[in-house]
């Protein structure tokens, strides 16, 4: 390390040398025709820029997935970069607010510098941002200018030259492997990172990935005002779309965010215009609702963040646009508000979209070196506002209690929230919050921190807002995303054409829309009649995320403030210790829990080791003879028997995971899941499919999200080299029918679930299959399902009503002619939705979300949803590790219900409480009754009322009180608590205020008591 500092630092008193130009390195300009630097190449020049001035500082930030090192440029003047840790501590205590006055934290501002965060795109294939960066560097260093000069006395720069360096590496050798060959602009096979490629967009929070770590982890050491991230899809033919957002836009971040944002946008297109760089467009369809954009969760730490789209074409190769490719509403170049200097066509390169970027990050640079003090400051403000908001209102305090279903996946929430940069406490005694006991070693967040607006956005329930809804427009391409570019890798929606599966979900073929930062076309139809309307624009992403549900994860709301006392009893805690199994007994035989997704790492591990493991036929237990190490290594708890019962044997299932070499994104996120959870598994291509003798060599093939196409015709011939065009066909269609008729598994998710339907012709309908948006349409929301066959193996150590991701995709009907299982259907008797936007709910309740269906001697199982959705479902990763293991043998006529879905104690007291349901009803017309009478009929009514109520809380309540008494559960006692101390909230309402107006649904979704625990 001491050898590093010598080489980016001179000695006092030696003159730096000439920064050396990037052609002069690198043998081109950035964004010359045809030539792409790979990260590599970038570092090197770096490094030499580094030995040259003392303007420029490299730090180490990390490793990628694929081991390289990585490092930033980090550019100020020489005196800010030699006292660099002083204005970082500065930084750090304005974001952090804590022990500061007003007057402290602006003296602070005053002095100290902006710290500001631009980046070469996270996106490899938009290659022009990590082109611009190394000339953005370059003529930092070497400028001599009054703009430069106060830049740098006034900003520190986060220069993240590759924000992605392995696909960047990827990207450059691709395309020069093709550049002058009739596959110059081909796709690149594969994914541009490791695992989730164009993904790498949408971890923000949950840092899955090592680099969104890395990144999040220097943003939380730096403590950057301002985060800068580039991205190259804009809206054709706009040149360059900019900030302000379109709505919605998230609710929870302090208002300054995005005055502030709106500043930077407004001063970016007034910089270009400036400078004779015309189309750019602000708004539109790129909203700020979904969280997880690397750049937009740093809203909710209080960093002024965004995001730009620069127009791209393909790579570095140019291409010239008439304005007939324009879309028909911009093809007049009319001047409108968001789009004041129509482009007018002409020739695009690669050194275009780098001036472009050039252009913006200069503003920004110059906004912010005159915005130095203010930028400072507001981070202090709105940290400070954070804690006064939480300190006054609820929720004051978040419990997650460590006893829960499935108790590991609780403390992955719990650390999720450490590396977002959340203060976690731990309660050293028991605690008392909420009319309630909890117990020592439960995770507390206090809510009266300054970045808890994250907490509250991503524990709260999504309520997609009421947008305007304009007249119908004929649909005429306005606005679309232009010319396909190579990023556009995202996961097709089935497609309506050809015979090969039906639009899923209300959403035309294309899933996510064009690759790119984000956005989605404009809805062209009015809302139909009844339900809720379709939004003025389609949600580019998902609409509801919440995260302690998608984990299955029970957590608490205080609502009540928490006092001193209260947080006497908390240690503040840096990292959560890894949970120790607790195995009672010593064998030969433990019995554990088949709620723990950690279990199946455990029995992984143990098949691995040569143990045996069987899986309980009417309880949700699992059994293994020894290896009582593997279970306390993996937060595993067991009891000890003398034998296991009969159950079904289990053995380490042969698993395929179908690769196609387009590059699919919810493949990647698969493979990631199987290895952390270590099942072993094969990656397959088009070839090892079409070869056949599959069941010779598998037990189970998975085939994740993606659109039949994807599957059967994958890129066409002619636009790849020859050995990466096609799919399977029908070759490979036909193993696999093969494979399953000789007996082996094939799991399907979401929208491949539509090419076994009409490949195995498999006797189901897709109830959504050509509907319009207006009609239907989910981008991705939280659905309730409820389990239809609770002693089936796939279903196993699932609850009983788990919430799901659905995701644009189908949902089935069984013909009669239909042979095998329903294992989940979307709930009947009210709307599903959980937790984000859905119209059209009634076209999909009751009917089936997973099955289980015969073929041959095989399975396929179809969840037709995303049971592992972005790597952050933890609830429903079951549904698709059961399937795993699935094999014939354990098809045998389902033993009788009873065991798979709770004790008998839980059992009685879910009766119970949907009977009360039923009683809640009638309560409801009694008060319907009172409050509509007049005269004596009134208080006539009054007392059949207050009769009523005081049965329902003798009698009623009493008796479920009674059953939660018997339940040894502690979490689900919990649960059965809350849900009575909601039903004793609704009774006393029901005494005083007017429900005459409402309708017993709503009321029940209001009071928290639709869904039965």
């Amino acid at each position: 390390m001491k050898l590093a500092a010598a080489l980016l630092w001179l000695p006092l008193g030696i003159a730096p040398a000439q920064p050396p130009t990037p052609e002069s390195v690198l043998g081109h300009k950035p964004g010359d025709d045809f030539f792409l630097a790979s990260y590599d190449e970038s570092l090197g020049y770096f490094q030499k820029l580094a030995k040259a001035t003392d303007k420029l500082k490299l730090v180490h930030v990390g490793k990628t997935t694929q081991g390289r090192d990585w490092y930033i440029a980090v550019i100020s003047a020489a005196r800010n970069l030699a006292e660099l840790d002083h204005y970082k501590d500065t930084a750090r205590r304005l974001a952090l607010v804590q022990g500061l006055t007003d007057a402290q934290a602006r003296e602070l501002a005053h002095n100290g510098k902006v710290m500001v965060h631009i980046d070469g795109g996270l996106h490899a294939t938009e290659v022009a941002a990590a082109q611009h960066t190394i000339q953005l560097a370059y003529n930092l260093v070497s400028g001599t200018d009054a703009e430069t000069a106060a830049i740098l006395d006034n900003v520190i720069l986060l220069l993240w030259f590759s924000i992605n360096p392995d696909g960047q590496n990827a990207v450059v050798n691709w395309y020069r492997g093709n550049v002058g060959t009739p596959y110059e602009v081909s796709n690149l096979p594969g994914l541009y990172q490791e695992y989730i490629g164009h993904d790498n967009n949408r971890d923000g929070y949950m840092n899955n990935m090592v680099e969104s770590q890395v990144i999040t982890h220097a943003n939380l050491e730096f403590y950057p005002q301002v985060f800068y991230n580039h991205h190259q899809a804009a809206p054709f033919p706009a040149r360059i779309w900019i900030p302000p957002f379109g709505d919605p836009v998230s609710l929870n971040p302090h208002p300054l965010m995005y005055r502030w944002v709106n500043v930077f946008g407004t001063a970016m297109a007034a910089w270009l215009e400036e400078h004779d760089m015309p189309g750019a467009m602000h708004r539109g369809r790129f909203d700020d609702w979904y969280p997880g954009f690397v750049d937009h969760v740093n809203n909710f730490r209080n960093t002024v963040s965004f995001l730009t789209e620069t127009a791209l074409y393909r790579f570095a190769t140019p291409h010239f646009y008439t304005t007939d490719e324009f879309p028909q509403d911009k093809r007049d170049l009319r001047t409108e508000v968001f789009y004041a200097s129509p482009w007018r066509g002409g020739w695009w390169r690669l050194g275009d979209a780098v001036r472009y970027m050039l252009g913006a990050s200069m503003a920004v640079l110059d906004t912010a070196a005159k915005n130095r003090e203010e930028l400072q400051y507001d981070r202090y403000r709105a940290g400070r506002d954070v804690v006064a908001r939480f300190t006054k209102d609820p929720p004051y305090a978040y419990i997650i209690p460590r006893e829960q279903r499935d108790p590991t996946t609780a403390a992955i929430l719990a650390e999720k929230l450490i590396v977002d940069g959340i203060e976690m406490h731990q309660a050293t005694r028991d605690l008392s919050a909420n009319g309630a006991t909890y117990k020592e070693g439960d995770w507390v967040v206090l809510m009266d921190q300054p970045f808890a607006a994250l907490v509250k956005e991503l524990f709260d329930v999504q309520k997609y807002p009421e947008l305007p809804h304009p007249p119908p427009i004929a649909a005429t391409g306005g606005g679309g995303a232009g010319p396909p570019g190579p990023a556009a890798e995202a996961p097709a929606a089935a497609t309506a054409t050809g015979g090969r599966g039906a639009a899923a979900g209300g959403a035309a073929a294309g899933g996510r829309g064009a690759a790119g930062g984000r956005g989605a076309a404009a809805f062209a139809a009015a809302a139909g009649p009844g339900g809720p309307a379709p939004p003025t624009q389609l949600p580019y992403d998902v609409t509801g995320w919440t995260l302690p549900i998608q984990m299955g994860v029970e957590t608490v709301a205080v609502s009540q403030p928490v006092s001193d006392a209260a947080r006497r009893q908390l240690r503040k805690i840096e990292r959560i210790d890894a949970i120790q199994g607790k195995v009672e007994g010593a064998g030969p035989v433990y019995a554990f829990s088949h709620h723990s997704n950690a279990a199946f790492t455990a029995v992984n591990e143990i098949l691995a080791a040569g143990g045996t493991v069987s899986f309980a036929k009417t309880e949700p237990t699992i059994y293994t003879t020894g290896h009582a190490d593997v279970l306390r290594k993996n937060g595993v708890n067991a009891t000890s028997l003398k034998e296991a019962p009969d159950g079904w044997p289990v053995t380490q299932p042969r698993i395929a995971l179908y690769e196609p070499w387009m590059g699919v994104i919810d493949e990647g996120w698969t493979r990631w899941i199987l290895e952390q959870y270590h099942f072993p598994f094969t990656r397959v291509h088009n070839p090892d499919i079409q070869a056949g003798h599959l069941r010779e060599h598998y037990d189970t093939i998975v085939i994740a999200e993606m659109g039949t196409r994807q599957i059967m015709d994958g890129m066409a011939a002619g636009s790849v080299p020859g050995q990466y065009a096609g799919g399977i066909g029908e070759v490979g269609a036909q193993a696999l029918r093969d494979f399953v008729s000789q007996g082996g598994t094939l799991v399907t998710f979401g929208n491949a679930t539509l090419f076994v339907m009409d490949e195995f012709a498999v006797p189901v309908t897709n109830v959504v299959a050509g509907l319009r948006q207006d009609q239907f349409f989910c981008s991705g929301a939280l659905l309730r399902t409820e389990i239809k066959e609770p002693n089936h193996p796939v279903v196993a150590g699932l609850p009983t009503t788990p919430a799901v991701m659905f995701e644009r995709n189908p949902v089935f009907d069984a013909k009669p002619a239909f042979r095998g299982k329903v294992l989940a259907t979307y709930l009947k008797d009210r709307n599903p939705l959980v937790s984000g936007f859905l119209l059209g709910a009634e076209i999909i309740q009751g009917k089936a979300a997973a099955l289980d269906a015969n073929y041959g001697s095989g399975h396929l199982i179809m969840l037709a949803f995303r049971p592992q959705w972005r790597g952050q479902s933890h609830g429903t990763y079951k549904f698709f590790f059961n399937a795993l293991y699935y094999n014939p043998a354990m098809a045998q006529a389902a033993p009788p219900e009873g065991g798979r879905g709770g004790n008998p104690q839980q059992s009685a007291w879910r009766r119970e409480a949907e009977l009360v349901k039923t009683d809640l009803g009638k309560l409801l017309d009694q008060n319907r009754a009172w409050f509509t009478a007049r005269g004596p009929a009134a208080a006539d009514q009054g007392k059949l009322l207050e009769g009523a109520l005081d049965a329902f809380q003798r009698d009623r309540l009493t008796q479920l009180d009674d059953l939660r008494a018997q339940v040894e559960d502690a979490a689900v006692v919990r649960r059965f608590a809350a849900y009575g101390a909601q039903l004793k909230k609704f009774a006393v309402d029901l005494r005083t205020k007017d429900f005459s107006a409402s309708k017993l649904d709503d009321l029940l979704e209001q009071y928290k008591l639709a869904v039965v625990p």
